[in-house]
């Protein structure tokens, strides 16, 4: 089914309509979920049109990753929660907001009473499962709202059959049935579908028994093929034919945590499906493939789409409309008093106060630069106060008081001086720390590195980081929410750290290995970034490609130690560093099961050395020429 966006209401209505408001991939940004919800407010009408007919059906879809590292603790305000009981408490209170929303909405129409309450769709991330399987069940259960286990091999799966069966909660797949306009006996029909990335042992080893999906393994997403997920296909094509049996005119929707390629593979090979509304590879697309749209939904709450659908006359699911809506854009006049911001405020009150003091080392050319200026905006200041007098304002500045006062006022105007160099106050998190140099990385690596020396071993060369561990960024007065985030890409479960040795010529192996993986899917496969050593990615790129005749090992150069400056690796010299066991325990990929034996526990997470390492500094962090090298070139 092609989508399009349309501007503005359409007022003929046919036979009945699909209303859905889709998101995925949140990963416990519950601090941006006030602003969403005031986007949901301020486009309800077109969001949700028609909720006063008895023929329209309103759905609320989480197409997977609401949740993200549920075990991990951490906050001030209420040290004995996790994560998974604030993100979780947030989805109930989203869920609850979304229908009071729709319900004030209809309520404003006279003569409607109509009973409207979205129904809430979810499907699994791998995300979601990084507490394990007790945890996310126990959300399912509870929860009001029907959770799509399409892909999810029950026979192999004893704790999801034993939950269904105390629950109606957990289905493989999800019948409406939707009252047509005109002939009220006649029921249009609507199935609802989900399906997970099947690769739990690649995202969370270990974590998910008594849990199996269909084609289960431990290869990354761009590995995974057609062969692959046969058995993924099978389950969905099981259900939309038993369906379409019974319902030739049925709508089938498919709620896909799978990334835009393989959702792809998957409409392929069951074309009877109308929509998918696809999460996990992060973008905001709309892919057509023959009649149907593949809806990817964004990710972290930067985004929400409306998906509006009707049937015709005939019974045929026939028109669609997609409309975007950026959760950025919303004016935040009045966001401080929305109910939802209110209640995040009071119960994060300890977490929410500023803890980081962030700014750059600057040089001491820079700061004397800075010095002469500051006399110039001191005499324009008092210019301004009408005081050209020098003895005048001689004595005048005697005063501590007035003294203090144009001092403020002068450096508030040396601060715009645009000539004047001010330096860095953030360190930003984004999709290019997936695949390029990244101050952020830098100073993490560095930052890590420094208090395993101090605190662990002195020896450690080199500290490792996962891109994908990294899940938020720095800046001045961030408060504990925001430093919470930082290493939240992994669960508490695999986040231990282990120390080891290796020769440099198996640095030069595992970092090439990375780099080559990385570069067939820049922004899902993970680049590992390193402290005091230097990557040349292009030049990796250009020897696997045949278009540089070079070893691999010239791409690679780490600091000495004397000198400081980056020079060629050794390749027969011992190099100890530092690296996460969930990279240690791959199988799917060569050079962790050649080094994992050497390698012993640190019985520390990242998050445990960055808060030791925060703490020990006072919370004072300092952006040096370090941190601004090109670690990856």
């Amino acid at each position: 089914m092609m989508i399009n966006r349309i501007q503005g209401n359409e007022t003929a209505f046919k036979g009945a309509r699909v209303n859905i408001l889709a998101t995925a991939d949140n990963h416990g940004n519950i601090m941006r979920l006030p602003r969403l919800l005031k986007t949901v407010e301020n486009n309800a009408k077109e969001i949700f049109p028609k909720s006063e007919s008895e023929s329209t059906l309103n759905f609320f879809a989480i197409v997977g990753d609401w949740f993200i590292n549920p075990s991990k603790k951490g906050f001030i305000t209420h040290p004995e929660l996790s994560n998974g009981d604030l993100q979780n408490l947030a989805l109930l209170k989203t869920i609850d907001s979304v229908r009071m929303i729709v319900k004030k909405m209809v309520d404003k129409i006279p003569g409607h009473n109509k009973p409207v309450i979205p129904e809430t769709l979810y499907t699994m991330g791998n995300h979601c499962l990084d507490a394990g399987t007790s945890f996310i069940l126990n959300v399912m259960r509870k929860n009001p709202m029907k959770s799509l286990v399409t892909n999810v091999d029950l026979e192999k799966s004893p704790q999801v059959v034993e939950t269904m069966e105390k629950t109606s909660n957990i289905v493989k797949s999800a019948i409406y049935s939707v009252p047509d306009d005109k002939k009220p006996d006649l029921l249009h029909k609507v199935m609802f579908l989900g399906v997970t990335i099947p690769s739990m042992d690649f995202y969370n080893p270990g974590l998910c028994e008594g849990l199996e999906f269909f084609d289960n393994s431990n290869k990354k997403d761009a590995n995974l093929k057609e062969e692959d997920i046969q058995d993924t296909i099978q389950a969905v094509k099981a259900e939309v034919e038993a369906f379409k049996s019974k319902n030739p005119k049925g709508a089938v929707i498919l709620l896909s945590h799978m990334g835009g390629r393989l959702s792809e593979i998957i409409r392929d090979n069951v074309p009877e499906i109308d929509h998918i509304l696809n999460g996990h590879d992060h973008k905001n697309s709309q892919l057509n493939v023959g009649i149907t749209s593949i809806n990817s939904l964004g990710k972290d709450n930067e985004m929400i789409k409306a998906l509006n659908f009707e049937f015709d006359d005939d019974g045929n699911f026939a028109k669609g409309k997609m409309t975007p809506y950026f959760t950025e854009t919303t004016l935040a006049d009045g966001l401080e008093s929305h109910p939802f911001q209110k209640f995040l405020d009071s119960f994060f009150e300890d977490d929410l106060k500023p803890l980081i003091s962030l700014g750059e080392l600057k040089s001491d050319a820079d700061i004397e630069a800075a010095k002469k200026k500051f006399p110039i905006y001191v005499e324009s200041v008092l210019r301004s106060f009408g005081i050209s007098d020098e003895n005048v304002s001689k004595a005048l500045m005697q005063n501590d008081n007035f003294k203090s006062l144009v001092h403020s006022l002068a450096a508030a105007e040396l601060e715009k001086d645009d000539s004047v160099e001010k330096g860095l106050t953030s360190l930003t998190y984004g999709n290019e720390i997936r695949y390029q140099n990244s101050y952020l990385m830098n100073y993490l690596t560095s930052a890590l590195k420094r208090v395993i020396r101090e605190k662990h071993n002195p020896d450690v060369f080199t500290v490792a980081l996962q891109s994908s561990i990294v899940r938020g960024g720095l800046e001045n007065e961030a408060d504990n929410l925001m430093v919470m985030k930082v290493f939240d890409g992994v669960s508490e479960d695999l986040s231990n750290l282990r120390i080891g040795s290796i020769k440099g010529q198996e640095l030069v192996g595992l970092i090439v290995e990375n780099i080559l993986s990385n570069l067939k899917a820049p922004t899902r496969n993970t680049i590992i970034h390193w402290s005091d050593v230097q990557v040349n990615r292009t030049m990796i790129e250009a020897i696997s490609t045949g278009n540089l005749k070079a070893d691999y090992s010239e791409a690679v150069r780490v600091r000495n130690k004397l000198t400081k400056e980056f020079e060629p690796i050794d390749l027969n010299e011992d190099y100890s560093m530092v690296i996460g066991e969930k990279f240690l325990v791959k199988d799917d990929i060569e050079w962790p099961g050649k080094i994992r034996d050497r390698f012993v526990s640190l019985n520390k997470t990242y998050d445990q050395l960055f808060r030791e390492y925060i703490e020990s500094v006072d919370y004072k962090l300092h952006i040096t020429p370090k941190t601004k090298e090109e670690r990856i070139l």
